[in-house]
């Protein structure tokens, strides 16, 4: 597994698919910090809320980089289509990773904050933007041309679902009561990076929380996903 995640990661890098979203994501993130003093919580819920795109869609990029032919070939030298899937879950896991670090530790680094962030902020900030960026990922597997071979036909209902996940609360109130469920099944990023900008008036607890919910909520995804690949040939 160490091998084949590190073929897939070097395969990625070379492709360098990952250029537009790490590139579109480092931008923003410059340009909200583009003044000082920042408040911590707040700055913290929008460069979570922006990971959540941008994970996303570094996720989708790391599915599609294999050609079919070449994605059958992998198969085979893993053994499995099981293990070709957690290989590219844990590529696009390491990524992301790099793009939480980045966005945690920059403007502590860089001076852009008022003042060093507290614990419960380091906490608040590592795993919100965690469980954010594995949500994304979790969502945008089911986007890939795997499921979806066209490009033209999975992005649009890739969009639409990424953004329902922060109206859920609008949607709550203007929905009839009979599909009010559409929004409970909804994934909780907005219900993350609201609390995480209210971190200040609320407890840790409240954050950790809400933390666990998306947490659980992206690996039942992922988990979904993982059988699914066990039961057909997802590049057929």
């Amino acid at each position: 597994m160490i091998y084949l995640t590190r073929y897939l990661l070097k395969h990625y890098i070379r492709s360098q698919k990952y250029v537009a979203p790490v590139i579109f994501y480092i931008i923003t993130m410059l340009l909200i910090y583009s003044y000082k003093p920042n408040p911590v919580a707040d700055s913290y819920s929008v460069t979570a809320m922006l990971l959540f795109f941008g994970a996303a869609w570094l996720g989708l990029t790391v599915m599609n980089t294999e050609p079919a032919g070449q994605y059958q070939l992998l198969v085979l030298h893993a053994g499995s289509k099981r293990k070709a899937v957690f290989a590219q879950l844990i590529c696009a896991l390491i990524m992301q990773f790099g793009l939480t670090a980045i966005t945690v530790l920059y403007p502590v680094v860089t001076g852009m904050f008022g003042r060093v962030p507290s614990t419960g902020e380091w906490i608040m900030a590592w795993a919100g933007h965690l469980a954010l960026s594995l949500l994304g990922l979790g969502l945008s597997v089911f986007f890939q041309k795997s499921y979806i071979p066209m490009l033209s036909r999975s992005m649009p209902p890739f969009i639409v679902v990424m953004l329902l996940s922060f109206v859920q609360g609008s949607l709550s109130g203007r929905l009839p009561e009979s599909i009010q469920w559409v929004v409970k099944i909804l994934p909780p990023a907005f219900y993350l990076v609201r609390e995480m900008m209210l971190f200040e008036d609320l407890k840790l607890g409240a954050v950790v929380l809400t933390t666990v919910w998306a947490v659980l909520y992206a690996i039942v995804l992922l988990i979904i996903h993982v059988w699914l690949s066990g039961r057909r040939d997802l590049r057929s």
